[in-house]
């Protein structure tokens, strides 16, 4: 009985120690798995399931890649083929529908790796997921933005005159005009449009947009084409996103107003929804408000001319002496000059 004891007893304290020991393994040895579109960006062609693939750093140098539907194909057993160049000159990895379908007819996950031109590997069997790609029809959306919906916006004061969209409101019992920004839309009138705008300070979501949109003016046909891919698709989610949780309204007349409670300087951005038959298109503007108030009471200005006055001083009190003495003297003379005049008569 007490033997039946200590073999349990034993028994127990090496299960235990067998688990303490996988506990430790387990937090001292990495796992490795294999990183999903780790430095890669992909494209789709919208073309019979065909894939760009570009590598980070490599978009402008020779490489040479391998396939294969094992995450733990040995070296021996990858076919390495060199890079492609696209149209634009980029070294890119292009998959075709025919690859696809042989490397996925046994497995559904594909595995790339990468060597450079001096056989340093660059990619190390990573596992690609098509569908984390973005078409050329959502880079072009991008690309195109403001552009998609045609538009003329008021950004000057000349152009808010030549059209009449004007706020009338009464300020101190006086009807006042207060000409306001607006955006017109010079798109075909037989389409249905919406919109929403919205204050950039007013949302995190839509600062984060207006600032992507400064980017895409300035930068972004500066990066390189996995740069661009990378951008565009940070873009795309957040703009999709949006434009998908948008409260539209109707667009009245083709024109929409700036808010009412805006004031010169406000940031907004305007999504625009047009509805064409089946089709649809997004776009969005991005927009500082324009105010230029101007009073209808007229302000007469009455302007009061008054007479300068010299100041007296001692200086003045000898020029007016002296000039005393000079009319004095003239008096003198005149009178003295009738004397002689009536003296010469009498003789």
């Amino acid at each position: 009985m007490i033997g039946g004891v200590d073999d349990y007893m034993t028994r127990s304290f090496f299960i235990k120690l067998l688990y303490a020991i996988a506990i430790i393994l387990f937090i001292i040895l990495p796992i490795k798995t294999k990183a999903v579109n780790e430095n890669v960006e992909i494209i789709s062609t919208n073309t019979n399931n065909e894939y760009m693939i570009y590598i980070k750093d490599y978009t402008d140098k020779k490489y040479k890649y391998a396939l294969s539907n094992n995450e733990n194909a040995q070296e021996t057993e990858l076919f390495y083929i060199n890079s492609n160049l696209d149209s634009e000159g980029n070294q890119l990895i292009f998959l075709d529908a025919e690859t696809i379908e042989e490397l996925s007819n046994q497995a559904q996950t594909i595995y790339l790796w990468a060597k450079d031109e001096n056989e340093n590997l660059i990619l190390d069997g990573i596992q690609l997921d098509l569908n984390n790609s973005l078409n050329k029809e959502e880079i072009a959306s991008i690309e195109l933005i403001t552009k998609r919906i045609p538009v003329e916006i008021s950004d000057t004061k000349e152009k808010v005159d030549a059209i009449d969209p004007i706020r009338q409101e009464e300020i101190n019992g006086v009807d006042e005009i207060i000409k306001v920004g607006y955006v017109e839309i010079t798109d075909s009138e037989t389409a249905t449009y919406y919109y929403q705008m919205v204050k950039v300070s007013d949302s995190t979501e839509f600062t984060t947009l207006m600032e992507y949109a400064e980017r895409l003016n300035s930068e972004y046909a500066n990066l390189n084409i996995y740069d661009k891919i990378q951008f565009c698709k940070e873009f795309y989610n957040i703009y999709s996103k949006l434009a998908d949780e948008a409260e539209w309204q109707a667009v009245e007349n083709m024109t929409i107003n700036q808010p009412e409670e805006s004031v010169e300087g406000d940031e907004y951005v305007l999504l625009l929804r047009k509805v064409d038959g089946e089709e649809e298109t997004i776009d969005a503007q991005f927009l500082t408000a324009y105010d230029d108030y101007e009073p209808n009471v007229i302000t007469e200005q009455i302007v009061t001319q008054e007479t300068a006055k010299l100041p007296i001083t001692s200086d003045s009190i000898v020029l007016f002496v002296i000039l005393g003495i000079v009319v004095i003297a003239l008096v003198v003379i005149f009178i003295r000059i009738k004397i002689l005049s009536k003296k010469d008569e009498n003789k």
